[in-house]
């Protein structure tokens, strides 16, 4: 096909990405207070916290039932009766130690309680969080009339191992963020058009939801790039196709050599292990000194959730570190408090660049961003164990 062809495609694609980055300039999209406050992924102190307030009947909005109301008609599948002025909401509500069988006790996410009838909706809130072994068993014996309510960002089903012999849509129900909740924030937020506190917090909650399950893109501009790429198939196929082989030629003649003689000035070695069809890959500092531990950047999901900082260099269940060794890595300044064996000290790395399936990370890498924010986190962790004298 006419090479020019893919150009002229790529110039108008350019274009409405430039218009629409204007509108999102202009209305504020952008802004968001929950990720500047890095909420967006605590499902306890974000999520369940703000689900919980919105539900409440004495909560702080001041619309008494109102909200619960709404969504007891979008989500509740069972119909049981339930008193809504007279509703009890908590969050992490503790039921009893785990059984050993996995199947009474934990915690629940949040929880509606009728202190009337005794009715409950309860609520499994999953941002990234794994299942649990018996996990929805344990809450339907809890209460088995209950609507078990199962939320995800994008409507899964949990795995076989949390429900067991439960059936969706009769004991549970799987609900997502990404379009129920939405719904449902979008009709609570009609009701306090003229309360506006209450009402830019609940829109402000609502484009976060967007970011996280890949809707802030706008609407228009979707629609006019389908039909642009629509009427443009065989130029559209050429450049999807060729797409991995120019990141790879950034990664491979730039990115790469760039960090390598970053390394090098240091007295350290690079060794670069991504491979994006694997979880838990990245990219190894080493010095040949080093008995027990590197420096990496390390992807936790695919190409997703980049973390950094001082990793085992073998099976910690094989070779574990020296008890004070770990002791000195873990008490460096900032360390996550999801540390582990394998990770005494890490943390996640800035967003956007955290999530290499989008294009921030690889513009960074383009315009030389990422190796600047590399090295100093490099020179940081250097810094803190040279200073303390800690032997890797």
């Amino acid at each position: 096909m006419d090479i020019n062809n893919a150009k002229n495609l790529l110039n108008q694609v350019a274009t409405i990405n430039s218009h629409y980055e204007k509108i999102n300039t202009l209305t504020g999209e952008n802004f968001n207070v929950f990720r500047i406050l890095k909420l967006e992924s605590s499902e306890v102190r974000m999520h369940s916290a703000f689900l919980a307030e919105l539900l409440n009947p004495k909560g702080s909005h001041g619309q008494k039932d109102k909200f619960l109301q709404l969504f007891i008609e979008q989500f509740c599948f069972k119909k049981n009766l339930i008193n809504t002025e007279d509703c009890k909401v908590e969050i992490e509500k503790h039921t009893g130690f785990i059984s050993d069988d996995g199947e009474e006790g934990g915690r629940l996410d949040i929880i509606v309680t009728d202190q009337k009838s005794c009715n409950h909706i309860i609520i499994e809130n999953k941002i990234y969080a794994g299942d649990q072994k018996n996990q929805l068993i344990r809450y339907h014996r809890y209460s088995s009339q209950a609507d078990l309510i199962y939320l995800t960002l994008d409507g899964k089903e949990p795995h076989h191992s949390s429900s067991g012999h439960l059936e969706n849509n009769t004991h549970y129900k799987c609900y997502s963020y990404k379009s129920n909740i939405i719904t449902w924030l979008e009709s609570c937020r009609k009701e306090v058009a003229i309360f506006p506190s209450v009402r830019e917090a609940i829109t402000q909650y609502i484009v976060l939801i967007k970011h996280l399950t890949n809707q802030t893109i706008n609407h228009n501009m979707q629609d006019e790039l389908s039909e642009l790429l629509k009427s443009n198939l065989e130029a559209s196929f050429l450049i999807s196709d060729n797409l991995d082989k120019a990141l790879d030629k950034l990664w491979d003649e730039k990115f790469i050599p760039e960090l390598t003689e970053i390394c090098s000035s240091i007295g350290l070695k690079c060794f670069d292990e991504v491979n994006f069809e694997q979880k838990f890959t990245g990219i190894r500092v080493s010095k040949d000194t080093w008995k027990y531990a590197n420096i990496s950047f390390g992807f936790q999901s695919y190409d997703k959730a980049l973390i950094y900082g001082i990793v085992a260099k073998q099976n910690p269940a094989n070779m574990p570190f020296p008890t004070e060794l770990r002791k000195s890595l873990m008490s460096i300044p900032d360390n996550s408090a999801r540390n582990s064996s394998w990770w005494p000290w890490f943390k996640p790395f800035d967003e956007p660049y955290d999530n290499w399936e989008k294009y921030p990370a690889w513009k960074a890498m383009e315009n030389g961003d990422l190796i600047k924010l590399m090295k100093e986190k490099i020179q940081f962790l250097l810094q803190a164990i040279e200073k303390d004298d800690i032997l890797l």
